[in-house]
């Protein structure tokens, strides 16, 4: 085999094998720091049309307490929190990829 068909080859395994490094990371840590328990939270990819299942279940997450998830797929998403007195606060169009903590604020959620 020819050096410059070795070295053709070797460039096309490092194009293929390029996005496998790049992987996104799509876990975060949902954190409660708006001075009241979270009833329900709610987050999935933005280009779908309804929240799906609060993402809690059951359980509430009280003031200072955090929760981790996997959203499992990278790309923008979007995220809901909700108080006991109903108000919500949302926050769209975020890139999973580069975000890794959502906060649940007294002025809304924020994300870091």
């Amino acid at each position: 085999m020819s050096l410059r068909r070795l070295l053709g080859i070797a460039a096309l395994a490092t194009l293929v094998a390029g996005p496998a490094f790049a992987q996104c990371d799509t876990r975060f840590v949902v954190r409660n720091q708006s001075g009241l328990q979270v009833n329900e939270f709610y987050f999935g990819p933005s280009s779908d049309s309804n929240w799906g299942p609060d993402r809690l279940g059951a359980n509430v997450l009280p003031n200072g307490a955090a929760m981790t998830f996997n959203t499992g797929r990278p790309g923008p998403h979007d995220f809901k929190v909700v108080w006991p007195n109903g108000q919500y606060a949302e926050l769209m169009r975020l890139d999973i990829c580069v975000t890794s903590e959502i906060v649940a604020t007294p002025n809304g959620i924020v994300a870091r």
